[in-house]
């Protein structure tokens, strides 16, 4: 049997039949293949890892909404877009960092990674870490023993004496036991199989049920480069597992406390700010309503300015003023890795209803308060609806788009309060004439978030701004 043939349908049977429930398989997690096929090469492990990986999730039966799919770079890194539910795509090595801050934002999160072996030796560190912290996170490692996406070379995990594209008589290096170096951390989940296991999925969901940190070390196929030089097939794979020491199975179950609980449980802000292993004393008040929006529908923001001009911090506190009048915000920033030159851009969505997609594409309002900012997003403006409104600082001249531009004398109004105030000026404009919600609550916002000098300058041009004409 060859290798090709050998992938095509491993542990296909028994992983579906755990995951049938009185004869009714629940709904798939996946995108329907015949509108968008899974990416991989004929006879590739990565198709068998990605619907074990569905039915772990159909076992699980958690809405699609409460579960997030980080991937980084590498073949079985293009299985994100494949399913329904959250993703995050990163660098090379970095999921694990990405999963372990989502997370920690909401420790009720399901969240999975799906990374290469490539990614878990670039990544090294980071598995180690998260493995010691025991954060709740669920690695499926597709392990093929090599960098497929980039050309076979070898990996942390290519056995000695293997043939890759980087060493064509052989590896002279140890392949990385990934349950031994994480054995000691004693994390709640460790296992090894292989992508022609009958209970993959099963064992898939035993990891996503782990209440810490829980990795599965799936020895998987690359058809197109380890694969055939190195005659792979489900034979060869049990007889690695023996050569190696290193046996397919439960390897550990730790009951340590899962790091994202565990952390709140030590630094949750109690009615004293002082209470023993209270790190810092909570914000005063946080972000409590002081107000009440009557925000219609989603509301997308675009602020594009120039390096310097406080355009984060802006944002902030619209996002901030707008939870303190009750509604949902997010913010996403542009810039550069200079300082102090170049653009600097934010998005900030508000909504009545929770935001389960933080993108942008076609903003209602554009703020644009530099030829930097306008340079910067000026792609953006060409796509914009006639509907939408573009508030300009009018020395920056004519504004290319079909949208409604409405220019203002920004930079004279923040004359008389700061150079810096152009944006609060900008904000006053939106809330004074777009009416998002109540002034007030940006006013509260600046007071809880920021210095008082800083503050009270950013409120003196939010005034400017709202009485502008």
């Amino acid at each position: 049997m060859s290798p090709k043939e050998s992938a095509a349908t491993p542990a296909a049977a028994g992983a579906d039949a755990a995951a049938v429930s009185g004869g009714i398989r629940p709904p798939s997690y996946l995108v329907d293949e015949e509108s968008m096929p899974l990416p991989f090469c004929p006879g590739c492990g990565h198709t068998t890892v990605t619907h074990a990986l569905d039915r772990a999730l159909q076992m699980l039966g958690r809405p699609p909404e409460r579960v997030v799919v980080v991937t980084d770079i590498g073949c079985v890194g293009l299985t994100d877009r494949h399913f329904r539910t959250n993703a995050f795509h990163g660098l090379h090595g970095r999921s694990i960092t990405y999963a372990s801050g989502i997370k920690l934002a909401d420790p009720d999160l399901t969240v999975v990674v799906v990374m290469g072996d490539g990614g878990a030796g670039i990544g090294g560190a980071h598995l180690l870490a998260a493995a010691r912290r025991n954060i709740g996170i669920t690695v499926v490692l597709a392990n093929n023993f090599n960098y497929g996406m980039t050309g076979g070379q070898l990996s942390c995990t290519t056995p000695t004496g293997a043939l890759t594209a980087t060493c064509h008589l052989g590896n002279l290096e140890a392949p990385l036991d990934l349950m031994g170096t994480l054995r000691p951390s004693r994390p709640s989940f460790l296992a090894r199989t292989s992508v022609f296991s009958d209970d993959l999925a099963s064992l898939i969901a035993q990891g996503l049920n782990a209440e810490g940190f829980a990795l599965l070390d799936v020895w998987d196929l690359c058809v197109a480069y380890y694969a055939s030089q190195n005659k792979l097939t489900r034979a060869t794979i049990e007889g690695m597992m023996a050569d190696l020491e290193m046996p397919a199975g439960i390897h550990y179950q730790g009951t340590r406390p899962e790091f994202a609980h565990a952390y709140r449980d030590l630094y949750h802000p109690t009615d004293t700010a002082d209470e023993e292993g209270m790190c810092l004393s909570p914000p005063e008040l946080g972000l409590a309503p002081v107000a009440e929006s009557a925000l219609p529908a989603r509301t997308g923001i675009l602020i594009a300015g120039a390096a310097g001009q406080k355009i984060r911090s802006l944002a902030t506190l619209l996002g901030a003023g707008a939870i303190m009048s009750g509604l949902y915000a997010t913010q996403k920033d542009d810039y550069p890795i200079t300082v102090q030159t170049g653009h600097s851009a934010a998005e900030v969505i508000l909504s009545p209803e929770p935001i389960t997609y933080t993108g942008s594409e076609d903003p209602d309002i554009v703020l644009i308060l530099s030829r930097e900012g306008r340079d910067r997003i000026q792609k953006k403006l060409l796509g914009l609806r006639p509907e939408a409104r573009v508030y300009v600082e009018e020395s920056l001249g004519n504004i290319d788009t079909p949208a409604r531009v409405i220019p203002l004398d920004l930079r004279g109004a923040a004359k008389s309060v700061h150079r810096l105030a152009i944006g609060a000026v900008g904000a006053g404009v939106i809330l004074g004439r777009e009416g998002l919600y109540p002034q007030e609550a940006f006013e509260e916002a600046a007071h809880r978030l920021q210095k008082e000098r800083v503050s009270e300058t950013n409120i003196a041009g939010l005034r400017e701004g709202v009485g502008l004409r």
